[in-house]
């Protein structure tokens, strides 16, 4: 959900699935220049939002990602900077900056992307070109490092925090982290990298060529992999997604059960890493797999409860209380890529 749900949000849709939203432009008079705009890039959607100096939300849009050609993506993205200026009444010359979180390898001070797969987009000058062409300072991060900056972004909104992390868990698995109320890259931009960890030597295959990394385990792609081997479930193997399996877990499934168990005790022993090696103040569990909310979250905490059974170390660094969910609907990546506007951290 948006933080700013009191106020009048006006936001357009383009080639992409509906989502409800408020649909009241902000008057001009209203709006506290300098402006700011992030934008969340993936492989078929692009969001997009405005905000003033204060933060303010002043419109937001979504439009379909063109990946046929760079020229096309940078296309797609102008026109969605230039929908949410239209929505606010106000001009490219009131921007003071546009954030931009994007897959694959980014180089923040230049602005080059590398590898981005899905984006048809190998090795690109992706902020200069855009920087060029809106004649605005771009500021580009992987988008799970985006992520993280929205979720320090929503974490302090309720208090003070410095150092926190993000633990995704989608197609693949990663961590975002944020020390000192920066974001923490290391010396190659692979900090956080948590889902290649080698948990089980003699494990499952992963994609990165090595076996058993943390990604084959407790990611959803191999959630729905482990469950289609060991769950019965009453659909199409297609139609299986993670949540199914921790549905079927909370109905009284053995097999779920069983394989739940497994999921929340990898998934504890990632945030127990995590919280020990960088010592943060929260972590916030998001991507695809905690969908599934408290059938989800409510067995990791159990499985973190075992772990600071063991020690007084883990009963001190492990409580219940450095661990939430992500707000559904609060888009983390473009409030990530507002921020990074905003505050060139």
């Amino acid at each position: 959900m948006l933080r700013n749900a009191d106020k009048k949000i006006s936001v357009r849709q383009h080639q992409c699935p509906p989502k409800k939203y408020n649909s009241v432009i902000m008057s001009t008079k209203n709006i506290h220049t300098p402006l700011f705009a992030g934008l969340d890039i993936g492989g078929t959607k692009i969001e997009a939002l405005l905000v003033d100096a204060g933060m303010t939300v002043l419109a937001q849009a979504r439009h379909a990602t063109n990946v046929s050609h760079p020229d096309n993506l940078v296309a797609s993205a102008v026109a969605a900077i230039d929908d949410v200026l239209q929505q606010a009444q106000a001009n490219r010359e009131q921007l003071a900056g546009i954030g931009i979180g994007i897959p694959g390898q980014v180089n923040p001070a230049t602005g080059d992307v590398a590898l981005a797969v899905n984006l048809n987009l190998t090795a690109y000058p992706l902020g200069e070109v855009m920087s060029t062409q809106l004649n605005t300072p771009i500021r580009l991060e992987n988008d799970l490092n985006i992520a993280a900056l929205g979720v320090y972004r929503w974490l302090n909104e309720q208090g003070p925090v410095d150092n926190i992390a993000y633990l995704s868990l989608g197609t693949g698995v990663a961590a975002g982290v944020v020390l000192n109320g920066r974001l923490y890259r290391g010396s190659n931009g692979m900090a956080g990298e948590i889902g290649h960890i080698t948990v089980e030597p003699e494990g499952a295959l992963c994609n990165c060529g090595a076996r058993g990394c943390l990604e084959t385990i407790i990611s959803g792609t191999a959630i729905v992999k482990q469950a289609l081997a060991t769950v019965q479930l009453d659909m199409p193997a297609k139609q299986v997604h993670a949540g199914h399996v921790f549905a079927a877990a909370a109905n009284g499934n053995a097999a779920a059960q069983t394989l739940v168990a497994r999921i929340a005790d990898y998934t504890s022993r990632a945030i127990q890493y995590l919280i020990m090696t960088y010592d943060v103040d929260k972590v916030v569990l998001g991507g695809g797999v905690s969908g599934a909310g408290d059938a989800f979250l409510t067995p990791v905490l159990q499985a973190l409860a075992t772990l600071r059974a063991q020690s007084d170390l883990f009963n001190t660094m492990l409580p219940a209380s450095k661990i939430t969910l992500l707000p559904k609907g609060y888009n983390a990546g473009v409030w990530g890529a507002v921020y990074l506007a905003r505050n060139q951290k």
